[in-house]
């Protein structure tokens, strides 16, 4: 399955030297309904089984849950869409592609060739959901006194906390990635192409640059008048592509005149 992840180009700078893509803090999420997960939470079941607790009992419980959703960290992504490709999306591009006035770059990865997750880490990963009734999620469900309570309610109700998000948020069309012990995710074997805006000429080169330095991936340059007739370069790898920019720097072509 193709992923798509938009990023500055600063950022993709970090991710190409390490090989690697971060998770990230929910509070550095840009959606307020994530970053108050908390307030999302309702004590109104006070029961397991016929099992009543003192309220010291619930209080801790409510805590340890609360304690417990911000320990995970989330790594979004977007899918192809119906109509165009997930590198092709224009709100994706001005949302999350721009330095400013500079543009970004989108990184394709084949999510089957992401390395396996070090030291035992569990990862979730699932499409977001799009609803419009965020309901409260009810603290129950689960033994409070047990030890692991929090862990084991987190874990049950892990869609309505970390895959389901407004409609107004739908354009993303998101896969996410969530883990509380996993800080990246190894992508060196998994990049397939690295899409750039042909409309920042700095930009362009410095990604050519970049990328001309390794074998690992081809190079696919994205230029487009109408982002929803996106048609791509062909893929051309290091050596044709040295050979192809030898050719233009010899003959002194000017690559960014697109009339």
């Amino acid at each position: 399955m193709k992923l798509y992840h938009y990023t500055t180009f600063t950022n993709f700078c970090s991710i190409w030297i390490q090989q690697r893509l971060n998770f990230s803090q929910w509070t550095n999420c840009n959606d307020v309904y994530e970053r108050e997960k908390t307030y999302k939470f309702t004590l109104s079941s006070l029961e397991y089984n016929g099992k009543k607790y003192p309220p010291g009992v619930l209080k801790l419980f409510s805590r340890n849950v609360f304690e417990e959703v911000e320990r995970y960290h989330q790594l979004s992504f977007c899918l192809d869409y119906e109509d165009i490709k997930g590198y092709a999306s224009p709100s994706m591009w001005g949302h999350y592609a721009r330095d400013y006035q500079r543009s970004g770059v989108c990184i394709e990865i084949e999510s089957t060739k992401v390395i396996p997750f070090p030291n035992g880490a569990k990862i979730y990963e699932e499409k977001v959901d799009y609803n419009s009734i965020l309901a409260p999620i009810h603290l129950c469900g689960v033994d409070a006194e047990k030890e692991d309570a929090a862990q084991e309610f987190v874990i049950k109700n892990r869609m309505q906390l970390f895959f389901q998000k407004h409609p107004h948020w739908e354009a993303e069309n998101e896969y996410r990635y969530i883990s509380k012990n996993c800080e990246y995710l190894d992508i060196s074997n998994a990049i397939t192409a690295i899409y750039v805006l042909g409309e920042d000429d700095i930009t362009l080169q410095s990604v050519k640059q970049i990328v001309m330095d390794t074998k690992k991936i081809s190079y696919l340059n994205v230029s487009g008048l109408d982002i929803r007739e996106l048609n791509s370069m062909t893929l051309c790898d290091k050596e044709e592509l040295q050979k192809e920019m030898k050719y233009i720097n010899d003959n002194k072509i000017n690559i960014w005149n697109t009339e």
